[in-house]
């Protein structure tokens, strides 16, 4: 019965170690080798947004400019400060968190003029390798 005890306690503790493994997006990316995010890249995929502010929107309303920057050197590079430029201003400065997937998310705010409430929102999939 003891040892019944002792083998069920480790076969537990091997599932949860495992299952921790699995959701720990710094050991993916360790595991899958990514190739660095470049700015480039990221500029291109934001470059299919459209504009998320209230009555900015409309079938022209595509982003018509970006540029990204990252103040770290690590594979993935967060976090992102994107700029995009929208055909009616202003721009709008997006924090941006690229994921173990690459795939995107991020908040944002107009560079002038009043905050909005709720931020605005940008995401998409996904960021090109090299």
């Amino acid at each position: 019965m003891l040892v019944a005890l002792i083998l069920a306690v480790g076969i537990a503790g091997t599932v949860v170690a495992l299952k921790s493994h699995e959701s720990n997006a710094a050991f993916v990316l360790q595991q899958q080798a990514l190739a660095p995010v470049a700015p480039a890249a990221l500029d291109q995929l934001l470059l299919t947004s459209r504009d998320s502010r209230p009555g900015y929107g409309g079938p022209s309303a595509r982003a018509r400019g970006v540029h990204c920057s990252s103040p770290t050197h690590s594979a993935l590079g967060n976090p992102w400060t994107c700029v995009v430029r929208y055909p009616r201003p202003p721009s709008v400065r997006f924090g941006v968190i690229v994921h173990a997937d690459r795939s995107i998310s991020g908040f944002g705010q107009p560079i002038s003029g009043p905050l909005l409430h709720p931020a605005l929102t940008v995401s998409g999939c996904c960021v090109e390798t090299p």
